[in-house]
């Protein structure tokens, strides 16, 4: 389906109350005003132990109907490699490796569950290239990766898969430190995964805004590009300097480098392409704002991608 008439994916997760344990009646009143807005297709949605800290079954309640959800897998990835670094699908620690696609067997059952109880729910679900944080070794990451998507393809899948590339354990001061966008499509050339392009993942690598276009036009000469996702990072201010934390577009984040502009781009590079989906995931950094300007931040989002697109 391409993105053009079909609105978006709204990673909104970090800019919902729940992201900062507030009330159950904020968060309602959160995903009620969401609701109302236009544009927007579905949510990437994080997934633990469920796809909501209150449930799965009280999204689905709280949100249309009609949305579809993109599942990520990166929240907890990250959460697990906070305990253990060496956790992730690309980890040369063999344990480590197989706890990982154990917790990706559990997102796989979860996504079979949702669809056959509401069929076409979830579309994708994102998984990310996480090596073993203390082995800087490309090769041996790779090779585990390769092992580890070997076994996750041979599972009966009711969504899509999408590698989302994350700032490379080569780049400069690496936040995620994940496996280089090289190594990543070699390693799904043979197998039916797209990647998913996020603009502040791609330009914190290289520390360079260009770094997110050329990536874009490698993924698609490859043949792979299936998802755009815009989440933007800064040099200064509340969002930190070179951080993976989501800003908002310039100008509504004033210290923002991710422009219309930067957008425009992007989807023009796809344009030939039908993507799976594009979106926004954007945080609300302060941890007290009220609901209004949670949903504000993800309004602007969708406006400055509706600009982009012009």
């Amino acid at each position: 389906m391409s993105v053009n008439n079909a609105g978006y994916i709204i990673g909104a997760y970090p800019c919902a109350p729940s992201f900062h344990q507030k009330s159950e009646e904020e968060e309602k009143e959160f995903w009620r005003q969401l609701a109302d807005t236009p544009d927007i297709r579905g949510l990437e949605q994080p997934c633990l132990e469920h796809l909501h800290p209150l449930g799965d079954e009280w999204l689905l309640r709280h949100t249309p109907g009609d949305w579809q959800i993109v599942v990520t897998a990166i929240m907890e990835t990250m959460r697990r490699r906070a305990a253990n670094s060496a956790f992730g699908l690309a980890s040369s620690d063999e344990e480590q490796r197989k706890a990982c696609v154990a917790y990706y067997r559990h997102l796989q059952q979860k996504i079979n569950h949702i669809n056959t109880a509401h069929a076409g729910k979830v579309i994708a679900l994102e998984l990310h290239a996480a090596p073993n944080a203390s082995n800087p070794n490309v090769a041996q990451a790779t090779d585990a990766f390769a092992r580890s998507l070997k076994e996750i393809t041979s599972w009966d899948w009711s969504c899509d898969l999408v590698l989302e590339h994350c700032d490379a354990m080569t780049g400069i001061a690496p936040r995620k430190g994940f496996l280089p966008l090289d190594n990543v499509l070699e390693v799904i050339a043979g197998y039916d995964i797209s990647v998913c392009i996020n603009w502040a993942r791609s330009t914190i690598e290289g520390q360079n805004p260009a770094l997110a276009l050329a990536h874009t036009q490698q993924a698609k000469r490859a043949g792979k590009l299936g998802a755009l996702m815009f989440s933007g990072t800064t040099l200064a201010g509340e969002y930190g300097e070179w951080q993976d934390l989501h800003a908002p577009f310039a100008p509504f984040c004033p210290q923002s480098l991710m422009t219309t502009d930067h957008a425009r781009e992007l989807f023009a590079c796809a344009k030939a392409e039908p993507l799976q989906f594009a979106g926004i995931k954007l945080l609300e950094i302060n941890a007290n704002a009220d609901v209004n300007h949670r949903v504000a931040i993800l309004r602007d989002g969708i406006a400055a991608l509706n600009k982009a697109k012009l």
